[in-house]
Order: C-alpha cells, then sequence, then structure tokens
C-alpha cells in the first residue's frame, strides 16, 4: 500500500501539475529556469517508476495526497477537478491548480543585498536563506553548509560566494541572525575522508548545482553527486559516485562521513554514532546554542539500500560501501528531538520505501500546493520569481517538532504528548513574525497556525508564560518587548482561531501584569526592573541601560494584542485595562523634537539616542513610526496629516538605510508597517508609490536578492503583502490597509476551499501603482482599509491603476481605524485600573498590575469606607457632589493617558472639579489638561496631584491640591495591610461659563515621569 501510494504521489506530480513542476534553477544563473524536463546533474528524469500502471484517462491525480505526512501537510485546497496546467480557464467554482514551483529560486537570499544597508544590523547584509531540501514547515531542512568566509560572516549556513561545502546538514534555521542556527549532523560524500569538514578545500561550482522546492542537487568536483530531498521528518539522499572503472582506476574508496561532533557554528559538541545491523546508523548530536540559549539532543536513525561498512569513532562514521554494481547509493535517515526510535518511526512511516523521484515528487507536490493558494496572472517573470520564492520562504518556519507518535520534547524538558490530530511546532522568530508572516500564514493556513498558537500556549504550560524568542524547546531570551504575545493575537486576529485562546490571554494577562516572569530562565518582558518601571511609570526607563528606549513601544504592542484578545473573549475589564496600557508610547514622546525618544525615570530625556544601543537595532526616527495601532494619535503630536506627510517623505528618501540614518530600513522588522502609513494621512497615493519603490528596487531574482536577513520567512512575507496590495498594518485587527496589486489578476483561496478572493487590477505594470478606483464586489471603496471578514467569503476586489497619481482616497483618514483613547463619553467609560483592595483578599491572581501603583499596593476599600466613600456612592467636596466608581466592571480609577471625554451632551460650567492622586512621585507632576468647547476653542490647565502617600509621610501638599479624603492604611496585592495613610486629592480649574464644554482630553504624559489617577470628575 505504501508502495502504490509514493508511486500515486509521483503521478499526481507528473499529471497534476504539468512540465512546469520539474523545472529547477541552477545556480550559475538563479534568475533563469532550467528547461521542462531537463535532468540536473546526474538526476534521473522524473518518471513514474517502471512497475506502475498508466492511469485510467478518468483518474483525478489532485484527489492523491500530496504529501507523505498527511497530519503535518495536507493539502491546504483540496481539489478534487484539478486538471493539467495547459487546460484553459476553469469556471469560477473548480479549482486548476498550476504549476508554481517553477518560480521558485532558493537560491535567493543566499548571497549579501544587492541593494544593501549602509550599516545592517548584526548578520544582517545577507538573507541568510538556504538552498536545501525541505517541505513546508517541515522537521528536516536538509542543505549544504560552506565555511564563514574566513570567520568573518556569522551565523554560517550557505553562503553563495563560497565554493567549498564542508557537509550536508539536516537541520537549518532559514535566515536567522544568531550563531546556534541548527545545522546539525553534516553528512558528506567523499572520497578522501580527511578532507571533510573543516579541512575541506575548494570543491564545488556553482553551474554544477539545482535546487528547487523539496529538492537539491549538486556534482562536487570529484565527480560525486549528491541529491538530497524530504519529507516532514525524514530525508532521502541520493549519492551517485563515478563508474566502477574510474574508482578502481584511481584506487578510490566511496564514503559517506556522518558527524555528529559539529553543526554549523557549534566547532565542537557532544555526538553518538552507533551501527544498526548491515545497513544502518542511529545516534545523536547535540545542537542548540542559537543566541547563547541552551542545548539540545537531535536523534537520528539512518538506512541504506545495501550493506555498510562503518569506522565509528568519537561521535564520527566514516561509512563505506559498494558502489560498483549500483553506483547510485541511497541513504533514507529520520529526525527526533526525542529519541532515536522515535527518528525509526518517523523514517518507517513517512517514507517506508526506496523511491527517491516518488519522495521527491511528493515534496514538489506539497510545496505546488501551498503555492497554489495565491494564484498570479500577468506581471514579469522576475515579478512571478520574486513572488513565489518570497511565499516559499514564507512557509519555512516554524517547523514540526513533534514525532509521528505525537511525541515532543517540551520547554521543561520533559517528553509530551500533542492532542490527537495536532502537531508541534518550534522556532518561532516572534519578534520578526508577528508583524507579517503570522497574519499572512494564519489567513492561507488557519489549521496549521492554529496549531503554531498552540504550541506557544503548549510552551507556556511548561515554562509558566509565552516565549518571546522560542529556537527549539527553550525561549531564547532575546530582543526586546514581548512578541510571542502580538504573535499569538496576530494568528488569531487573521484566521488561526483553533486553540486555546482563553488559556492564552490568561498568560497574555499574567506577564502584563507582573514584573517577573519567566520562560526557561528568561524574562519575558526583559528583566524585573524594566517590566517594573514599565508598570510604575508607563515607560521602560532608560535607567536600565542598553536597548530600554525601545522597550516601551514593543511592551504597548503587546498590551495592544492583549486588549484585542480580551475583547474578542468577551473581558472587557483586562480589554480597557490593555487598551490604554497601549498607550504608554506617548510617554516617550517628546513634544519638542516631536519624537519617540528615551527618558530616564525622572522624566527627563535622552535628546540623542545611539542607535542600536539605546534603541534597538535602530534608532529613534525609525521607531517613532512603529505604534502603527493608534496612527490618527500619533498624526497628531506630530502635528497634523501636512507634517506627517513632510516628515514621512524625508523618511523614504532612502529605502533600505540600515540602523543609524534616520530613514526608512526595509532589511529590518521595526520599519515593515511604515510604508502604509501614509494611507492615515490623507495621501494614499504616496504608500502605493512607495511600497512599489520598494518592491521594484530592494528586492530582486538573484542571490542578493533581499535587504536584510530573512529571520525565518519575516522579510520575505512583507514583499508577498506588498506584491498583492495588501497588507495587515495593525497586527492583532482583522483588517487590510491597501496599497496596489502588481499582478493582473490575484486569486487566493481560502483554506475552505470553496471560497476564493479575486482581485483584479486593470492597468497593472511595474511603473503603474497609483489608484484610480476601486470596487468590493462591484461597490465603489473611497478609502485604503478592509475588514477581513468581508473577503473571507467569496470576494472581488476591482483595481483601476495607472502611472500618474490620483486623489484615490485623499478625504479617508478620519475613516481609518485608529485605536487611541479617544472615544469616551463619560470617566466611567475610561476607567483602566483596578485601585482599590480588600483587607485580606488578593487582587486577581495575587498580580501587581491589578493595584493602584501597579507595584502592589492600592487603597483599601474598609479605610476609605471609614473615609466616607463607598463603591458607587456621592462624595460631596468644595459645594461639588462626586460620584464614587462602583469598582463593578473591575475598574475604579483612570490613569490619565490622554483619553478625550467627549460629553454625550455639552455643558456650561465655571468649575471642572477632579478627585485623584499621582503614584510613584518624588514631587507632584504636571500634565496639560485641555478643555475643548463646543465653538472648537481650548482652555488648556496644568493639571498636578501629589503622591498619594505624601512620600510615604515626608512631604507635604502643594497649593495646587487639597486632601478630599484620608485613608488610614492600604493593602498590598496579596490583601495584607499596612499603616501607610493614602490621600485622594480635589484639584479645580475655573471654565468660561459663557461657552459650552464639548470635551475634555487628559494629560498624555507628565513632565517628572510620575502617573496620575482621576478617580472622579465633575463639571459645576
Amino acid at each position: 500500500m505504501n508502495r502504490n501510494l509514493a508511486i500515486g504521489m509521483a503521478v499526481a506530480a507528473l499529471f497534476g501539475c504539468g512540465d512546469g513542476s520539474d523545472q529547477s534553477f541552477a545556480s550559475a544563473n538563479p534568475g533563469t529556469a532550467a528547461a521542462p524536463n531537463s535532468v540536473p546533474g546526474n538526476a534521473a528524469p522524473v518518471v513514474a517508476p517502471a512497475n506502475a500502471s498508466t492511469p485510467a484517462p478518468s483518474s483525478t491525480p489532485g484527489n492523491l495526497t500530496a504529501s507523505t505526512d498527511t497530519a503535518s501537510n495536507p493539502s491546504p485546497n483540496p481539489a478534487p477537478n484539478t486538471t493539467p496546467a495547459s487546460t484553459p480557464a476553469a469556471t469560477a467554482d473548480v479549482f486548476v491548480k498550476t504549476a508554481l514551483t517553477q518560480y521558485v529560486n532558493p537560491f535567493i537570499g543566499t548571497a549579501d543585498s544587492s541593494a544593501p544597508a549602509t550599516d545592517p544590523v548584526p548578520a544582517g547584509a545577507r538573507g541568510g536563506t538556504f538552498p536545501g531540501a525541505t517541505t513546508p514547515f517541515g522537521m528536516v531542512q536538509w542543505t549544504p553548509m560552506t565555511p564563514s568566509n574566513g570567520g568573518q560572516d556569522h551565523p554560517v549556513g550557505y553562503i553563495y560566494k563560497e565554493k567549498t561545502i564542508t557537509g550536508f546538514p539536516l537541520t537549518q534555521m532559514s535566515g536567522s541572525g544568531c550563531d546556534g542556527n541548527e545545522g546539525e549532523l553534516p553528512i558528506m560524500p567523499t572520497f578522501d575522508t580527511s578532507s571533510v569538514g573543516v579541512n575541506a578545500k575548494e570543491n564545488f561550482d556553482h553551474k554544477n548545482e539545482t535546487a528547487r522546492p523539496g529538492y537539491y542537487q549538486v556534482t562536487l568536483n570529484d565527480g560525486i553527486s549528491t541529491e538530497l530531498t524530504a519529507t516532514t521528518r525524514s530525508g532521502f539522499g541520493r549519492f551517485t559516485f563515478p563508474a566502477r572503472s574510474a574508482i578502481a582506476s584511481a584506487n578510490k574508496t566511496p564514503y559517506l562521513v556522518f558527524d555528529a561532533t559539529r553543526s554549523n557554528t557549534i566547532s565542537s559538541t557532544t555526538g553518538v554514532i552507533k551501527a544498526e545491523g548491515k545497513d544502518g546508523l542511529s545516534g545523536s548530536t547535540v545542537g542548540g546554542k542559537f543566541c547563547g540559549a541552551r542545548t539540545y539532543t537531535l536523534y537520528f536513525y539512518a538506512k541504506f539500500d545495501r550493506d555498510i561498512t562503518t569506522t565509528i569513532s568519537n561521535g564520527k562514521a566514516d561509512v563505506s560501501f559498494d558502489a560498483g554494481s549500483k553506483p547510485a547509493v541511497l541513504m533514507k535517515i529520520g529526525l527526533s528531538y526525542v529519541s532515536s526510535d522515535n527518528a525509526r518511526k518517523n523514517l518507517e512511516q513517512e517514507n517506508p520505501n526506496w523511491d527517491f523521484n516518488a519522495v521527491r515528487d511528493a515534496a514538489a507536490d506539497a510545496w505546488n500546493n501551498r503555492l497554489n493558494a495565491i494564484q498570479v496572472t500577468g506581471g514579469s517573470e522576475t515579478e512571478k520569481r520574486k513572488f513565489y520564492t518570497a511565499l516559499y520562504h514564507s512557509l519555512l518556519s516554524p517547523n514540526t517538532n513533534s514525532d509521528v507518535t505525537g511525541d515532543y520534547l517540551g520547554f521543561d524538558q520533559k517528553t509530551h504528548k500533542v492532542q490527537a490530530g495536532r502537531t508541534q511546532y518550534v522556532n518561532y522568530s516572534n519578534w520578526d513574525v508577528y508583524r507579517s508572516l503570522i497574519p499572512l500564514n494564519s489567513m492561507l493556513f488557519p489549521k496549521e497556525t492554529s496549531d503554531m498558537m498552540q504550541s506557544l500556549v503548549n510552551d507556556a504550560d511548561q515554562c509558566g508564560a509565552i516565549p518571546r524568542w522560542a529556537p527549539i524547546n527553550v525561549d531564547a531570551g532575546i530582543m526586546p518587548g514581548d512578541s510571542g504575545v502580538p504573535t499569538i493575537m496576530g494568528g488569531y486576529a487573521f484566521g488561526a482561531t483553533n486553540f486555546d485562546a482563553k488559556k492564552a490571554l490568561d498568560y497574555m494577562t499574567l506577564v502584563g501584569n507582573k514584573a517577573d516572569v519567566q520562560c526557561t530562565g528568561d524574562h519575558v518582558r526583559d528583566s524585573v526592573d524594566r517590566m517594573n518601571d514599565y508598570l510604575v511609570h508607563g515607560y521602560a526607563a532608560m535607567d536600565n541601560g542598553w536597548w530600554a528606549g525601545s522597550l516601551t513601544f514593543e511592551f504597548g504592542t503587546a498590551d495592544f494584542a492583549t486588549a484585542q484578545l480580551a475583547k474578542a473573549l468577551g473581558d472587557n475589564m483586562n480589554y480597557q485595562l490593555f487598551l490604554s496600557r497601549s498607550a504608554n508610547w506617548k510617554n516617550q514622546f517628546n513634544p519638542t523634537q516631536k519624537q519617540l525618544l528615551p527618558r530616564y525615570r525622572n522624566g527627563s530625556w535622552l535628546l540623542n539616542p545611539q542607535p542600536n544601543a539605546d534603541m534597538v537595532e535602530g534608532n529613534a526616527e525609525q521607531y517613532t513610526w512603529m505604534s502603527a495601532y493608534d496612527a490618527r494619535g500619533l498624526f497628531k503630536l506630530v502635528g497634523g496629516n501636512a507634517a506627517t506627510i513632510k516628515r514621512l517623505d524625508a523618511f523614504f528618501q532612502n529605502l533600505n538605510a540600515g540602523m543609524n540614518l534616520p530613514n526608512f530600513y526595509m532589511g529590518n522588522e521595526p520599519s515593515f508597517a511604515t510604508p502604509w502609513l501614509y494611507n492615515w494621512s490623507g495621501a494614499p497615493w504616496r504608500t502605493q508609490k512607495v511600497v512599489r519603490d520598494v518592491a521594484n528596487t530592494v528586492f530582486s531574482d538573484d542571490p542578493g536578492g533581499l535587504p536584510g536577513n530573512d529571520d525565518l520567512g519575516a522579510v520575505s512575507s512583507w514583499y508577498v503583502w506588498a506584491a498583492i496590495g495588501l497588507y495587515p498594518e495593525i497586527q492583532a485587527v482583522s483588517g487590510l490597509t491597501v496599497g496596489s496589486p502588481m499582478f493582473d489578476k490575484v486569486v487566493i483561496r481560502w483554506a475552505d476551499g470553496s471560497k476564493k478572493l479575486v482581485i483584479n487590477a486593470k492597468g497593472a505594470a511595474s511603473n503603474s501603482p497609483y489608484i484610480q478606483t476601486l470596487a468590493l464586489n462591484g461597490q465603489a471603496l473611497d478609502m485604503p482599509w478592509l475588514w477581513l471578514k468581508d473577503l473571507k467569503d467569496s470576494a472581488t476586489l476591482d483595481f483601476t491603476l495607472a502611472a500618474s497619481q490620483s486623489q484615490w482616497g485623499q478625504d479617508s483618514s478620519a475613516k481609518m481605524p485608529s485605536f487611541g483613547l479617544d472615544s469616551f463619553t463619560s470617566l466611567a467609560d475610561a476607567l483602566n485600573n483596578h485601585g482599590i483592595g480588600t483587607d485580606g483578599q488578593k487582587t486577581t491572581r495575587g498580580l501587581e498590575g491589578y493595584t493602584y501603583d501597579m507595584g502592589g499596593w492600592s487603597y483599601s476599600s474598609q479605610a476609605l469606607a471609614t473615609a466616607g466613600v463607598k463603591p458607587g456612592g456621592s462624595f460631596s467636596f468644595n459645594g461639588i457632589q462626586f460620584t464614587w466608581p462602583d469598582g463593578k466592571s473591575g475598574l475604579d480609577n483612570m490613569v490619565s493617558q490622554g483619553q478625550t471625554i467627549t460629553l454625550a451632551k455639552p455643558q456650561g460650567a465655571g468649575t471642572l472639579a477632579l478627585l485623584g492622586s499621582s503614584t510613584n512621585a518624588s514631587s507632584a507632576p504636571t500634565g496639560k489638561l485641555t478643555v475643548t468647547y463646543t465653538d472648537n476653542t481650548q482652555a488648556s490647565f496644568d493639571l498636578r496631584f501629589d503622591d498619594w502617600t505624601l512620600g510615604g509621610g515626608s512631604a507635604k501638599v502643594g497649593s495646587y491640591n487639597q486632601i478630599a479624603l484620608t485613608s488610614a492604611h492600604r493593602v498590598d496585592q496579596n490583601g495584607n495591610t499596612d499603616n501607610t495613610k493614602a490621600y485622594v486629592y480635589y484639584w479645580d480649574a475655573k471654565l468660561d461659563q459663557q461657552r459650552q464644554v464639548k470635551s475634555i482630553t487628559l494629560p498624555y504624559q507628565t513632565d517628572n515621569g510620575a502617573v496620575m489617577h482621576v478617580l472622579a470628575m465633575e463639571l459645576k
């Protein structure tokens, strides 16, 4: 049965994909496809096995399984009526699979960028991709490994300018920026075992090298041809040695050298190899250390198609065999992170036979199925190669980690079993991929991406929190922020909802409310001091040193994602609390320079931060534009739309600037969203032009075709979005902003297999980016935003494009979604903090983030009752009747973060009075409060509140406040009380009674970095 399945898959590849499915890229000219039926190197032509019967005319290859691992690599769009690529266009309800692997050039990104940044991030000059054999999201990524240019280039993998292959490791992390990027268990065919590894000399020429999805081939200078293919968890190699006469005359012995004692970047590690009968090997190697993370053990089980003779010594095996009668030596190998026995089971289930061509073709068909999720028509051949290679690179990670048994090694170093029907994944470059890759894969492949999100939840179960940068079974603790949180919400928002979202939200609110949360020994939010600062000041202070200046923006992004998941799950308390905290980026907006800048704990500013020192891998101007979820709030602070457009125009004078220059940097993730911000400024034609310029000039279809390291597909995914003319600008929100398509037609096939989004672009061309008209299902649209729900049923977008700009969308800026704090009608709507505790009772899970000062202390409800106020009751002071918060929502005060409260009914008043206090204030902070009247005139006031405990009793009340309430004691997060008095202060401002008050805007920051709270507000 397995034999017949393998034959069937090969036939499916032949008849379902057409000749184009066998086209490949020879690296001597990676931009050019080989002839349709070319035979790479010594590879046999793609034909059905000799004993395969001819399929009946009515057979439907499209129904055949597209992968040897149906659980992990199902066809995304089962298509019973699949026909060859040459078939005329089908009717609207029939899916015609086309041959798309021909457009994938795996060599793109293997060389330094053709459009290099002036000062790229570390390891950011090269795309860092690999040309080897793998399947979508596969565990096995079998690829050649080259030297590191004399130690100059890191991390090591495949570097195009090298002419030496030091081995073919079974694993690889595509486009990552750190040493330890896998590359375990290099295997090398040779006649000279002493020339393998560090002793290798130049041994190949790119003209003798070929790569395409699921297949890699090279003929070395010694005449040995290496062909590699893969299933999800196993590799299959065909090593063809020269004829027997050539070997005999030179007195050569053919070998395969297994080396379990080194990896890409670990020059010496622990490895074990042992013989398995007459024709096999098993063993393990210790890999990992990605960016300094801990190691792990990778197990293997290998089988040959003939008897072998093995010399094993200290983790290395020299394997020799008789290659005379059958010079094409077949070797297949299974991997596992649990045991060699599981590696054997992976191999036996996924590849039980010896048909190399069938496995190769099945891998190609699996890729073709994935690529067919997006079908494009029109455009140049170069644009198609750039597009489909970018989509291919977007589907390399995260990687399968669970075995066919369901076993996987968890973050707690114990063996777990994944839930039936699911796959456990690893390798989450969350800081990189949450911005565009996860939304893309969630939209196209929600089943697999749901498993990826569940995998992160499983990781949290084992280590205590959602990891933020997770290579294999560990949180590496690299890159700032809490990027696992927006990764999960990006998945949820774009369709990957089949996971335990409630448990995910519990972990999100845990890490967002506690200063000390760790996963495998690394603090998820960077460090206790930095997260404590963020909670108690509303920003991570520069007092914490290196990179601290960019932490607030990342933490705010995580808080926004938490708010959106809370809203989706009906948790309104956490929605309001975390939406408010997402506005913390404003605490670092310097009103003089109108730029996001680092601050110290005392509120002072670092006006000239050092790129990639004070702010991670970038500079202040690049980070200023990162908070895309509140674009309207950002533009208001910058000075309005006109000022924003002027700033952005200057920003895009360089399209791949690097870390130092105050310009756009396509090669690194913090700049990804910025080209699309023009859509919020009333100038969407500028987005259309900039995005097209980036796609045309910074990306190419040669080895230097990526602007920086691909970061597990992050950069490539940006290109995919740019090419189809849409982008997930607000990653936690289920909608897309609009650019312009590069192709005449784009068909996105949704995962249910029956619905699709058709994008027609009349007038599309490389120099024709400007939208003249746009319609959704025949209805004209006048703004560059689409809600995903309107596209996920069968839908049609009709663009008209031209080479000259139009004013389409110019009046839409006010209608674009922006998630600031400007839509409240009362103070009760704007409450965002839990600050009144109960003696003897813990806060929610005893977390300090649910306390008044967000450091662990709150007002005592009992002490306040003694002082004269009860929840929902009235309190009179200075002749003004205040309503005390009832706390029923779980929130009872408002941290001032620039909220605008627009009155349901305008009101004339002579006094605006507030009750409140400040926390963590060495002196009373000052912030600007603005009253806007119905005639749009404004009055500004200095709002000041003293510290709620007067510094523990050491300070006095200022003249700007009066003590309205005195609480005899406080209560901490665990319900314990102390004897520190806590106060509530009265502040007022005199208003123009001749005018009607329309709205009140609270301060968005304070002068000294302290936090102001408002408990009640009245007009009289």
